[in-house]
């Protein structure tokens, strides 16, 4: 443990630096990234985007009243065709009947003239546009909540606004693997148009919640594994990037044994079980055993290397160390930054979140619920099965006997 707080030099240390450790989400507001492509309007961008791609677009779509007994998953959305104008035009005259969105987009498949000048040097991190992912939606677009288990996320705002909702790693969300997704794990509670069950349960919750409203310009950071709930507010254009962390590894491990239980779980099912319990983006990475065991293994050993070696030279990525100052140094730092640019990300007041709940409560409808459990191609027994052995706390448990017993 430091003695005594380094001194940096420029204000892009000092922000690296407390990206690097922070342990609660905080927002740099109004802070410019003075990325090149996006100084014209989102109109502009779209338009040439549409020139340079020269191809209609593939969007998610989701209706706002199907499915809503359930969170808004990637298996119940459907896709659509379409120019990024063709988009825009479409919100002109959109309803709530249903939300359009590019979601997880990778920045290294855009033409260079889309993403000129992002780089993430202005918060210590450079040349790192092609690691990036952007999302482009329509208002009431939202992503399930959910932790990321690699990286700490820093998210930038470049058009429209987007809410926020986070929760702190220990909360006592009920985690779910299905739909398994590598690296994330979702939770079972639907923000977005809770029903009476799961409004009482998540009511519950009230000390643990944090909320912000990211603006065009903003930053968010994300620390390592805080539950999030995402949904656009209107039109929104967002950059994300994820921080290889050192212990990112280990987080690779376990979600390499997850993935060993989640496939011989759906291998014996049927398509429709496949399906419903992998995320679509996963249905076609089903490994052989001697693929995953290769992986295993590989990890393994990049787990176990000699301590000589710098763990950030691991598995050919530059990784970082995190948390490794302590809250007495961080607020040092903090102090030498212009006043007003750092701005921590609250605890929701208890009436604000209860009146957000009732509000998305709203949005719940009971229309489909029967017809939509009859559907479910698993059983509620092999659901819990699933459920329970691939809970983080019995992977966590499964790799700690793995290494005792596993001597190559």
């Amino acid at each position: 443990m430091a003695q005594t707080t380094p001194h940096f030099a420029t204000e892009a240390h000092k922000l690296r630096t407390l990206i690097l450790n922070a342990r609660k989400p905080f927002v740099l507001r109004n802070f410019k990234m003075n990325w090149k492509c996006f100084e014209q309007s989102l109109e502009e961008w779209c338009a040439n985007y549409d020139k340079e791609v020269n191809s209609l677009t593939e969007f998610e779509v989701m209706s706002c009243n199907q499915g809503n007994q359930t969170p808004h998953w990637e298996r119940c959305r459907e896709s659509m065709r379409m120019s990024l104008s063709q988009f825009l035009e479409k919100q002109k005259t959109a309803t709530d009947e249903f939300w359009i969105g590019l979601n997880y987009q990778r920045m290294q498949d855009l033409p260079n003239a889309l993403k000129e000048g992002i780089d993430f040097s202005r918060l210590g991190f450079s040349e790192t546009t092609n690691e990036c992912n952007y999302w482009l939606c329509s208002k009431q677009t939202n992503t399930p909540c959910h932790y990321d288990t690699y990286g700490c996320n820093i998210v930038v705002q470049v058009y429209g606004r987007k809410s926020w909702i986070l929760f702190p790693p220990n909360t006592p969300l009920s985690c779910t693997r299905i739909p398994y997704e590598e690296s994330s794990v979702y939770c079972e509670e639907n923000l977005y148009a809770p029903n009476l069950k799961e409004l009482q349960q998540l009511t519950e919750l009230h000390e643990f919640v944090y909320r912000c409203i990211l603006e065009e310009n903003d930053v968010l950071i994300v620390p390592r594994h805080w539950w999030h709930y995402v949904e656009a507010i209107d039109i929104s254009l967002s950059i994300n990037y994820w921080i290889p962390l050192e212990n990112d590894i280990e987080e690779q491990f376990k979600e390499c044994i997850v993935k060993i239980l989640i496939e011989r779980f759906v291998q014996s099912g049927s398509k429709e079980e496949q399906k419903y319990i992998l995320n679509p983006n996963q249905l076609n990475e089903i490994e052989s055993d001697e693929e995953v065991f290769q992986i295993l293994e590989y990890l393994y050993r990049n787990i176990k290397t000699d301590c000589s070696q710098s763990k950030s030279r691991r598995l050919n990525v530059t990784r970082h160390p995190y948390q490794y100052l302590n809250e007495q140094e961080t607020q040092k730092i903090i102090q030498e930054l212009p006043a007003g640019m750092m701005e921590n990300v609250t605890p929701m007041q208890r009436n604000d979140y209860e009146m957000l709940l009732k509000q998305n409560a709203k949005r719940f409808t009971t229309t489909q619920t029967n017809n939509a459990q009859q559907l479910q191609p698993i059983s509620e027994l092999k659901r819990a099965l699933i459920n329970s052995v691939c809970a983080p706390a019995i992977v966590e448990h499964i790799k700690k006997e793995f290494f005792k017993r596993y001597e190559p």
